[in-house]
């Protein structure tokens, strides 16, 4: 299949010639443009599937390039398959959930906030407490999970799916750097191959029992966080800033998209909050006095958390055991996170109760003023 227009490379006349010397074959590809960022993974699918002959022991790929009018002649045969192929609309449909489990993305909107050992440091101390965790790793041209955990084992293929790989305390992991033979080739995708991907690691993983699951997403609101919100059942995200002005306002971004898409906030974190002097104990506000709860506030969510610049995560995570760190706060954070959760499961079901009322409470549910205090139900 052509990874970016999704129709096999014989029906898009790419396949230019095949040569078989007994049990060697050799195979020439027509493709659309010269220095085709995806001729690699082309030549491995090519690869792949003749392999999977027994007579065949030696594939040879070789790539050319398409004519302007051999361009056009494709262009006309995608354009006639487009009436059978799904919409955009269909592709980005909200998953189920695969049983109970618990999704949440973690998100900045602004690279360098500590995002990612964010998202390491929840998972551990989730794993820690005694749940099934799992972390994807939606930042798939820029994934770094695989390094944080010093996970280097490449992914397999099980009876239900992809196996995750497992980090020295169990926690299951998904990065597209453990598909790849080597982790710094760069991978040059689109954004359609990019959507697909990540539903891919959701749907086509065997996550197991699992009570939460952790989406590390990249910066910015371009197409894989629009995907992640749009497609996996979430149950909210943690925002993740700095004390720069600057960092909160590319973080608003991510939070009103969450808003357009009516995905819970969960909380704020504040990373690098300060410095703390490690001989007097003072506090040193290196980007600057911390106005979170303000900000947080203005969001519709809560602080969860103020976390000091600590140089041992850097270290950590260079070295691949971000396990090994512990935080009070992060233990706090947890609770509070989980909290949360279920507060508003429970606003959910009540509401449903009400929907299914016809908007309207019974007599049984507006017997004391108590009661209608603790299931007011106010927007989401």
């Amino acid at each position: 299949m052509d990874p970016e227009i999704h129709m096999n490379i014989v029906e898009l006349n790419m396949v230019r010639e095949i040569k078989v010397n007994g049990n060697n074959v050799d195979v020439l590809i027509a493709l659309t443009v010269a220095g085709c960022p995806l001729a690699d993974t082309i030549k491995k699918d090519v690869r792949n599937e003749l392999m999977k002959f027994d007579e065949v022991k030696e594939v040879s790929v070789e790539t050319t390039v398409m004519t302007k009018e051999e361009l056009d002649e494709l262009k006309g045969i995608v354009q006639n398959n487009r009436g059978a192929q799904q919409s955009q609309d269909q592709l980005i449909s909200r998953l189920d959930k695969k049983k109970n489990e618990n999704l949440i993305a973690v998100v900045s909107g602004k690279g360098g906030v500590g995002k990612s050992s964010m998202t390491a440091i929840l998972a551990s101390e989730l794993k820690r407490s005694g749940y099934n965790v799992g972390i994807l790793d939606a930042d798939v041209t820029g994934p770094s999970q695989a390094k944080i955990f010093g996970v280097t084992k490449r992914l397999m293929k099980g009876k239900n799916g992809i196996i995750p790989a497992e980090t020295s305390s169990g926690l299951k992991l998904i990065s597209v750097n453990l598909m790849l033979d080597n982790p710094e080739m760069p991978t040059v995708w689109r954004g359609p191959i990019i959507n697909n991907l990540i539903r891919q690691l959701y749907t086509d993983v065997d996550w197991g029992d699992i009570d939460y699951l952790l989406i590390d997403l990249p910066p910015g609101t371009g197409d894989a966080p629009l995907t992640v919100f749009q497609s996996l059942p979430l149950s909210g995200i943690v925002l993740v800033s700095t004390p720069q002005d600057l960092s909160k306002m590319i973080v608003s971004k991510s939070a009103n998209m969450a808003a357009m898409l009516k995905i819970p906030l969960l909380g704020l974190v504040e990373n690098m909050s300060y410095l703390e002097c490690k001989h007097c104990g003072d506090k040193n506000f290196i980007l600057g006095e911390s106005r979170s709860e303000e900000f947080a506030e203005r969001l519709g969510t809560k602080l969860l958390a103020r976390l000091p610049f600590v140089t041992d995560i850097a270290e950590l995570c260079d070295q691949g055991k971000i396990e090994e760190y512990q935080n009070k706060e992060i233990s706090n954070t947890i609770e509070m996170i989980k909290n949360i959760i279920e507060e508003q499961k429970d606003k959910t079901s009540i509401e449903n109760i009400v929907n299914s009322a016809g908007g309207n409470l019974s007599p049984a549910w507006d017997k004391s003023e108590e009661q209608k205090k603790k299931f007011k139900l106010t927007p989401v």
